[in-house]
């Protein structure tokens, strides 16, 4: 596995055995990972004095028996085995020992969000809510229905910020030129330093999109991290999934340019038109406008009809209910709807 390669490079690193061959291999790996600063945050609370490594070195043992003291109530009564001094330079045996330390407690680091370099802290709307939070770096946040946002209590004192989206959310990036701003989520990530931009990133939707409202972001694909996109402003990216849920090789990549869209004598801007409670939607497929309705409307639509799924609607929603909204959307295109609490069947 990838990630415990990293783990066992740092740790290499930090004993000062890692090859020019094996640094090189490090850095793709946490450019291909950005949370694992998070694993060398962790070796350096367990190897304190990393950066002087042929002045003392540590006691392999007592740093054995501190963590087994600590994690005494978690881990698991299987013994570790540390191996014989004979023939090993003492670097070498606190390299194989803090590495097979590290190892053995690293799924609790997963397992336990109480963690302190863990994402410990999570805001999240619910279908039909949204809402807005200023994260403790200063960084303006706007989530949409739906969503959730993850990221450590302690952002504003971290190296590099990272938060973990799952839904749509609006960041005002607040600017710190030493530590970046990454936005990871399931299929894409982002980095900034300072900026506006949304990134749209539903696991149900077919596709992840990021639009830039002003500064500059560096985007890649989770599976092709080696790929680096870079956004400027009023640009959009899109990431299109083919109908088994794999990427299509083809059209995977997009950049567009944002285009207003104009409906009822004003301008809005689709993509983060949300923000300003404001659902704005052009010539888009009832289909594809589904789950759209049924996020912002807290509600569940069924089609029982198979032409209906195939009408196009442009419009703007405010302050509308679902029972208002398809009303109105009846004065488009033909056809009616049974609304019982909160589920909608459309004929």
């Amino acid at each position: 596995m990838e990630r415990s390669r990293v783990i066992e490079l740092l740790a290499r690193k930090m004993a000062g055995e890692a090859t020019q061959r094996e640094l090189e291999e490090l850095n793709e790996l946490i450019a291909r990972y950005p949370d694992s600063v998070y694993y060398e945050e962790i070796l350096k609370q367990l190897w304190p004095n990393a950066e002087d490594i042929t002045a003392d070195y540590p006691d392999v043992d007592r740093i054995y028996e501190c963590h087994k003291l600590r994690y005494h109530n978690e881990l698991t009564d299987s013994a570790m085995e540390i191996p014989s001094r004979n023939g090993y330079s003492y670097k070498t045996i606190s390299f194989i020992a803090l590495t097979a330390c590290f190892l053995f407690f690293m799924g609790l680091f997963y397992l336990h969000s109480i963690n302190k370099n863990a994402l410990n802290t999570q805001l999240i709307a619910g279908k039909g809510m949204r809402k807005n939070i200023r994260l403790p770096d200063g960084t303006m946040v706007w989530l949409n229905a739906d969503s959730k946002l993850s990221y450590n209590s302690d952002i504003a004192g971290k190296d590099v910020r990272i938060v973990h989206l799952v839904g749509e959310a609006f960041f005002d990036v607040a600017h710190h030129e030493s530590q970046p701003f990454i936005v990871n989520t399931e299929k894409i990530s982002v980095r900034v330093l300072g900026t506006a931009f949304n990134i749209k990133a539903y696991p149900v939707d077919k596709k992840s999109v990021a639009t830039l409202l002003r500064g500059s972001i560096e985007l890649s694909v989770n599976e092709q991290p080696q790929q680096k996109i870079i956004l400027n402003p009023s640009e959009k990216f899109e990431l299109v999934e083919g109908e088994n849920g794999v990427l299509k090789t083809n059209v995977t990549l997009m950049i567009d340019h944002i285009t207003p869209v104009r409906i009822g004598g004003n301008e809005y801007i689709e993509e983060v038109s949300w923000k300003n409670n404001t659902l704005v939607f052009h010539n888009e497929s009832f289909e594809d406008l589904k789950p759209r309705l049924e996020r912002w409307f807290n509600v569940k639509i069924d089609f029982h009809s198979a032409q209906s799924k195939s009408y196009r609607f442009t419009g703007v929603f405010k302050n509308e209910n679902i029972k208002e909204a398809l009303t109105a959307m009846q004065l488009i295109k033909p056809f009616t709807f049974n609304l019982k609490a909160h589920d909608v069947i459309i004929y």
